[in-house]
C-alpha cells in the first residue's frame, strides 16, 4: 500500500514536471501514469485524474488570479455546457471495456502529440474587435467537458486556442482561464463519478497533486533555461510512442 502511494507521488512529480516543461500537454501523462504505475484500472485512474488535474490546475492558476488574467465570466460561461457533457462522458466510459477505453485514450494521446510537434509559436492577436462568439465557445465548452468526463483530461489543447480566437483574449489570459474551466471540469467530473455511485481514489489523487506541484515547480525552473520548441518536440515525439505502445498493447488484447 505505501509502494503504491509513493508510485502515486512519482507520477504527480512526471506529469507536473512535463506540465511545467512544456507549458501544457503534460495532463496527459497523468491517466497512463495512473494505469501503468500506480496500477488502477482505467475506469477508476480517469476518475482519479479528474480529480488530480482540477486540483492542480486550481493551484496554478492562483497566481494567474493575482494578475487578474482569469476572465472569471468567461470561464463560468465556457464551463456550463460542461455540467451536462461531463457527466456524459463519465456516463459513456463507465459502459465501454478498458482496452476499449485505453485504445481511444492512445489514439488521443496520438493525436495530442503529433498537435504539439507542430505547434508554432502564438503570434500577436491581430483581430482588434471586441466580439465574443458565443456559439464557438459553447460548442468548444461542451466537447472539452465531455472529453474531460469521458478521458480524464484537462482539455487545455482545446481551450486555450477557443479563447484566444474565440473570446478575443490574449495568450495569457487564455492559459489562465482555461486552466479556471479545467479545475471546474474537473469538479464536475468529480460530482458525475459521485452521483453515479462510482469509486475515486481520493487518497491517491492528494498524493498525486503533491507531487504534480512539486513537479511543476522543478519543470517551470528548468524551462526557463531550454530551448521551447525543442523541448516541446521531443515530449510530443514522446507522448506518441506511449501513444502508440498502448495502442499495440490493447489491441494485442482485443485481438
Amino acid at each position: 500500500m505505501v509502494l503504491t502511494y509513493l508510485y502515486a507521488l512519482l507520477s504527480g512529480l512526471l506529469s507536473g514536471g512535463a506540465l511545467g516543461l512544456t507549458g501544457g500537454g503534460g495532463s496527459i501523462l497523468a491517466v497512463p501514469l495512473l494505469v501503468y504505475v500506480v496500477g488502477e484500472n482505467i475506469h477508476l485512474a480517469i476518475g482519479t485524474s479528474l480529480v488530480a488535474v482540477g486540483v492542480t490546475s486550481l493551484i496554478s492558476s492562483v497566481s494567474y488570479m493575482r494578475q487578474s488574467l482569469v476572465k472569471f465570466k468567461i470561464a463560468f460561461f465556457m464551463a456550463a455546457p460542461g455540467l451536462v457533457s461531463t457527466f456524459l462522458g463519465a456516463l459513456l466510459n463507465k459502459q465501454i471495456k478498458g482496452p476499449v477505453l485505453l485504445l481511444s485514450f492512445a489514439l488521443l494521446m496520438i493525436y495530442i502529440g503529433f498537435l504539439m510537434a507542430t505547434k508554432k509559436n502564438q503570434k500577436k492577436q491581430t483581430d482588434t474587435s471586441d466580439a465574443i462568439r458565443y456559439p464557438r465557445i459553447l460548442l468548444l465548452g461542451f466537447i472539452t467537458g465531455f472529453a474531460s468526463g469521458f478521458f480524464g483530461i484537462g482539455g487545455g489543447f482545446l481551450l486555450v486556442p477557443a479563447l484566444f480566437l474565440g473570446a478575443n483574449l490574449k495568450m495569457k489570459e487564455a492559459i489562465a482561464t482555461s486552466l479556471f474551466i479545467i479545475f471546474l471540469f474537473g469538479m464536475f467530473g468529480l460530482a458525475s463519478y459521485l452521483i453515479q455511485g462510482r469509486e475515486i481514489s481520493l487518497l491517491i489523487s492528494t498524493v498525486f497533486v503533491v507531487g504534480g506541484a512539486a513537479g511543476g515547480i522543478i519543470g517551470a525552473f528548468y524551462a526557463r533555461r531550454i530551448d521551447q520548441m525543442l523541448l516541446r518536440r521531443i515530449f510530443s515525439v514522446f507522448i506518441i510512442l506511449i501513444g502508440l505502445s498502448i495502442f499495440i498493447e490493447n489491441l494485442i488484447k482485443l485481438w
